[in-house]
């Protein structure tokens, strides 16, 4: 997803056949957010005893093991030759603050109550996209960005539920996915998906690891067993939404995403002792719709793009 699983890199279009199986795609893409939503139940896990600058590297260590098995058979990393490097290392650096904050909200909060603010990405793109990338956004789409916030209201419900430092984290990783979100549209037709991998886990690498150095305990086995299942899912589930890509359109594929919230509330229940809030149910589902309405309307606007062009 977006905000704490946007994919590494661009999707590339099938290598063996031209023609598009998206039911496939969506097996894949399902299949995925049940990793990314294991891996972050794992993490969670691992903050009870372990600082999250101390996870990240150890979960980068292993989520690589998948990722260079996919950029093997892209070429290796060899022929790497970045067309914008200074928004590569941007992107880089966004994606390792998203991490740290994604998962200090995980070791706050319970793991729905992270997704469910983390949804609202697409509505922070929407109104960056404006001084960014000098986009208009029209009535029906500030529509949807009002309602999608007034899901988030429903979720923190403020006056009658306390906002933490976890709440916030969890809103700070919804501005960097936005900015990593932002960045791919820029770029994305542009760049190697080798270059894109390698400088999502070099800025996870430098924003952790300066401070992994100072606060590190020797794990035990299991638990190096734990984080590593977690990087594991991690870059793995990173393949498969890649795969996914490769097999559906991008607006079938994206939607698929929200399934994580079933996951995390099922993790919450049965590991963490997670009640099912009904307001954040009803929140999510509120932040949820909006966000499927801005992506259809990104859609249609897309092909009235494409038609003027022509």
């Amino acid at each position: 997803m977006a905000p704490l699983h946007a994919p590494t890199a661009p999707p590339a279009r099938a290598a063996v056949s031209g023609v598009e199986t998206p039911l496939l795609g969506v097996l894949c893409s399902l299949f995925a957010n049940l990793m990314f939503a294991s891996s972050d139940a794992l993490v969670k896990g691992l903050t009870a005893s372990y600082s999250i600058f101390q996870i990240i590297p150890m979960q980068v260590a292993f989520a690589c093991i998948p990722i260079l098995i996919m950029l093997r058979r892209d070429g290796g990393l060899g022929r790497m030759r970045a067309a914008h490097p200074r928004l590569i290392v941007a992107r880089g650096l966004l994606a390792g603050i998203g991490t740290i904050f994604g998962f200090y909200a995980f070791s706050a909060l319970p793991l729905a109550d992270v997704y469910a603010i983390a949804f609202c990405t697409p509505m922070v793109v929407t109104i960056l996209s404006i001084p960014i990338l000098g986009e208009q956004v029209r009535a029906h789409r500030w529509a949807a960005v009002v309602v999608g916030f007034l899901g988030i209201l429903v979720m923190v419900r403020p006056g009658f539920a306390s906002l933490t430092l976890g709440h916030l984290s969890a809103l700070g990783s919804v501005f960097t996915g936005a900015g990593v979100v932002l960045i791919m549209r820029k770029i994305s037709r542009d760049e190697q998906r080798a270059v894109m991998v390698t400088a999502v886990m070099l800025g996870l690498l430098v924003t952790s690891l300066p401070v992994a150095l100072f606060v590190f305990k020797l794990p035990s086995w299991f638990d190096l067993l734990r984080v590593g299942a977690a990087g594991l899912l991690m870059g793995s589930a990173q393949f498969l939404v890649v795969r996914a890509l490769s097999l559906a359109p991008a607006s079938t594929i994206a939607p698929m995403q929200y399934t994580m919230i079933v996951w995390a509330l099922a993790y919450g229940s049965l590991f963490f002792g997670n009640a099912v809030e009904p307001f954040v149910v009803l929140g999510a589902g509120i932040v949820i719709a909006s966000s499927l309405y801005i992506m259809h309307r990104e859609r249609i606007r897309g092909r009235t793009l494409r038609a003027h062009v022509k």
